[in-house]
């Protein structure tokens, strides 16, 4: 599980840095976890290069033999884990072949299924719901054994709408479940202008989050205070404010301080990297996301690097919401042939060689204040412990990243940049 959770994360980077690239002046928050398990229900069912693409982009590939075995099932299924990767990937390969490759998708299900079953684990302290669903033309059969499988596996369905004569039923239909999903949070999903009737699969992906801060901040403390997106240009924002013992470090190497803020019991965090106060605050934040990755992450948020200190935090209230056509952006990292009717091989989830993705949208809602968060969705560096007066400091008045973390897996389930409150 711990080589998914690093494929994961090493996702979440990648996906962060091709959506953040071409405007910095643009707040973001996205829940790759979301969309790698999304993406791990599409694998089930794809074969060929459309498997292959989505190992690549995805890190699926990296994912060692040795946890590619089933657990509770030692017999067959477990010989055909240690198929090699190419064997997976011949479309042409004899039926033996496509049994291996079957399990092998079988068997990436099975870790997913353990990883979200460890996170949803300890939803008694807080609340997040992955809205993940697959809406198919009816037209098209869908394979009986990949029907039970993402049940088993993902704890979703796929669900058969009509397109093609139907169209504005099934997006009131697909609406109407993720804002169910979202408490409200995520209405309209899709517009009118979003599914025609030549829409054959979409990929549905919102998430909802809500967790209350470890240590609340006091209401009476927020004030307004300024909040510099540039060196001459200003906002006002509501600033939550408070003292108390907080981990905290600095990135030598970035000029940037990190904090983690728990959420209630400490089985998720927040953690915050705020770049130091320069004459241009965008830049210093474009140099940490081009430098950000996961094995950074990890040594800049260890434990031996953060130590626990008397901490004087002002951070702004923010609500963002946001909406991700993921097309393009996929396609631009190495997901292609799954979105061409001509190339994508989707056999696995049905027969009919013309079945693609019509669609794929990620909505994502966040919201900051006093209490915590209610969100809908979706290397060998050194961190240095900087010479600080008795109390740090740690004042969010310019433009910074943050990322939520599930702290017993280690997995970012969510990741955010704030440029303006």
């Amino acid at each position: 599980m711990d080589s998914l959770v690093a494929a994961n994360n090493k996702f979440c980077f990648d996906f962060f840095q091709e959506i953040s690239k071409d405007d910095a002046h643009k707040n973001i928050f996205v829940c790759p976890l979301s969309l790698s398990a999304a993406f791990g229900m599409v694998r089930l069912g794809a074969r060929g290069d459309s498997a292959q693409q989505i190992d690549e982009v995805l890190h699926f590939n990296e994912l060692p033999k040795d946890e590619r075995k089933e657990p509770s099932e030692p017999s067959s299924k477990s010989k055909a884990s240690d198929s090699s990767l190419e064997g997976q990937k011949q479309t042409t390969a004899s039926q033996g072949q496509q049994g291996e490759s079957t399990n092998e998708h079988r068997l990436l299900g099975c870790h997913f299924g353990k990883l979200l079953s460890r996170i949803d684990r300890d939803k008694a302290h807080y609340t997040l719901s992955m809205a993940n669903r697959l809406y198919g033309e009816q037209e098209f059969p869908i394979c009986p054994e990949y029907s039970d499988d993402i049940t088993e596996f993902y704890h979703t369905t796929i669900e058969s709408v009509d397109f093609q004569k139907d169209t504005e039923k099934s997006r009131e239909e697909i609406n109407f479940w993720v804002e169910s999903q979202s408490q409200g949070k995520i209405k309209e999903l899709f517009d009118k202008e979003a599914i025609d009737n030549s829409t054959v699969l979409v990929l549905v992906n919102a998430v909802y989050f809500k967790a209350k801060w470890e240590k609340e901040f006091d209401s009476e403390n927020t004030v307004d205070a300024p909040f510099c997106l540039s060196e001459n240009e200003k906002k006002t924002v509501k600033m939550m404010n408070q003292k108390g013992q907080f981990r905290i470090g600095f990135i030598e190497e970035l000029q940037a301080q990190i904090l983690e803020m728990k959420y209630t019991t400490g089985k998720l965090s927040m953690l915050v990297l705020l770049p130091s106060s320069s004459e241009d605050n965008v830049k210093s934040l474009q140099e940490l996301e081009k430098k950000i990755n996961h094995e950074k992450l990890l040594a800049w948020s260890n434990p031996e690097n953060m130590s626990e200190k008397p901490v004087a935090i002002s951070f702004p209230q923010f609500i963002m919401e946001d909406s991700y056509d993921l097309n393009s952006v996929l396609q631009d990292m190495g997901i292609r042939d799954v979105f061409d009717g001509t190339k994508a091989d989707l056999t696995g989830i049905s027969k009919s060689p013309s079945l693609h993705l019509s669609k794929v949208v990620h909505k994502t809602f966040v919201e900051v204040d006093e209490m915590g968060t209610q969100a809908a969705a979706a290397s060998g560096a050194v961190v240095a412990e900087k010479a600080l007066p008795s109390r740090v400091e740690f004042n969010a008045n310019r433009p910074f990243l943050f990322f939520i973390r599930h702290n017993g897996t280690q997995s970012l389930l969510f990741c955010g940049r704030v440029y303006s409150p």
